[in-house]
């Protein structure tokens, strides 16, 4: 499923400075656990909800983009480097 709209990939309300996204705030405060466990949490959220508040397929396109968004960020959580040896995580 690939519903690609602003809403979904690159929503303005995230967006604090030309270059930085509240998700890159977000992970780096956090250690890739935590990430993973507050990706998975939307991932469900958006799953659960589909079709109750937006449309069902912008929410699982949601979903999907919380699975995009921790392999893009995990290395920027503070304990990536000392766990995972710069491999790439997965949800």
């Amino acid at each position: 499923m690939n519903v690609k709209n602003i809403n979904v990939e690159n929503p303005p309300h995230y967006q604090l400075f030309d270059s930085i996204e509240s998700i890159e705030i977000i992970a780096h405060a956090m250690t890739v656990e935590q990430y993973r466990g507050f990706c998975l949490g939307n991932i469900l959220k958006y799953r659960i909800r589909a079709g109750k508040k937006d449309d069902a397929l912008q929410d699982i396109a949601k979903a999907d983009q919380f699975e995009i968004l921790f392999k893009k960020y995990c290395h920027l959580c503070w304990d990536y480097e000392v766990n995972n040896n710069g491999k790439q995580e997965n949800i």
